[in-house]
């Protein structure tokens, strides 16, 4: 009901005139909407982590949608200069996208391109050696594809039965399977044949997954290209983690630099927390590396007032209607 009101609300707004001036106004000139997204969907990856994943079909709607809207979509770099500097234009808008995903290449560069629009990839760079999924992403989506209640794998440091009923349960068996890697000091292949072990067991495919290269970051010779199609390539840590522990933690900024830097040429200075998460101490650790900028997953438009290194984003995702969508750009609520 709640939702059912929010969209006849918004619906109201909109055809009232209220969406175009709002977005035309000075309120929203003084604010930059930094969009974030995640996953294209080479299967069914929208089905599986709708918050996470959408089809490219969707992606494209959203384009066309901030054209129609007549977005002026800024780069990273840009956009925040001028939104330093105060001169920003009507209803700004910044793409990004987080981790490098294969499917990011297949359908959102040339997406991007044919809309003439600019983005930022914040890539994490320790898988991009290996044509292989990330473990964790591939164990949740085997869970989920069994389609089974419940499960036990022995060897694989599951000794119980348990439930994979919900994304909650299924995590839970995805940690403790990581837990006895981890113990038995598996490295990323070690990782993937168990992956492959309990694809097995489940009695789902294994190798369709590899073939699609579905949940693999892109390789280096793919981020070159993905940089001379004019997409920003910035910084995400190497490994996808950020330590507590000072020194892992800027090993892990300069790591991921330096091989930004070893394929692309230039040197990153922007950042993106991974998953969102961030302690007060690792603001002062980014500005050791000289990071500039970082955004979050908090959700919200960034302002002049806002902390360079804790910049708000809105995550666009399969649940989001193109009403809701329309009201993001319009600056009238994210």
């Amino acid at each position: 009901m709640k939702g059912i009101l929010k969209s006849t609300a918004l619906s109201a707004l909109r055809s009232t005139g209220v969406f175009s001036v709002v977005r035309r106004s000075g309120w929203r000139r003084q604010r930059l909407l930094v969009l974030c997204y995640h996953g294209l969907s080479l299967q069914d990856e929208h089905e599986w982590l709708p918050h996470l994943f959408i089809t490219p079909e969707l992606f494209r709607q959203r384009l066309a949608c901030l054209r129609q809207m007549s977005a002026n979509v800024l780069p990273l770099g840009e956009g925040l200069a001028r939104l330093a500097s105060g001169s920003l234009p009507e209803a700004s808008v910044v793409i990004t996208f987080d981790d490098g995903f294969v499917d990011f290449l297949k359908h959102g560069v040339p997406a991007l391109a044919e809309f003439g629009f600019p983005a930022t990839l914040y890539l994490t760079t320790h898988y991009m050696k290996h044509r292989l999924p990330i473990v964790n992403l591939a164990l949740d989506y085997l869970l989920w594809k069994s389609r089974r209640a419940s499960a036990r794998f022995p060897g694989e440091g599951v000794e119980t039965e348990m439930p994979l009923g919900s994304y909650l349960e299924r995590q839970k068996v995805v940690q403790r399977i990581l837990k006895a890697a981890s113990e038995k000091n598996l490295d990323t292949v070690g990782k993937d044949e168990w992956a492959r072990s309990i694809a097995a067991q489940l009695g789902v495919e294994y190798q369709p997954i590899l073939d699609s290269r579905m949940l693999q970051i892109l390789s280096a010779d793919e981020i070159a290209d993905v940089a001379k199609r004019g997409i920003d390539v910035q910084l995400h840590t190497h490994r996808h983690r950020s330590p507590g522990d000072r020194d892992l933690f800027m090993k892990e900024i300069q790591e991921n630099r330096r091989a930004i830097h070893e394929i692309t040429g230039t040197n990153p200075v922007h950042f993106c927390y991974p998953s969102g998460c961030y302690k007060p101490e690792f603001l002062p650790w980014l500005r050791e590396c000289e990071v500039q900028t970082a955004t979050t997953c908090e959700r919200g438009l960034a302002t002049g007032g806002s902390d360079p290194l804790l910049l708000p984003r809105v995550l666009d995702d399969s649940l989001t209607g193109p009403l809701r969508f329309q009201s993001f750009v319009s600056g009238l609520l994210v």
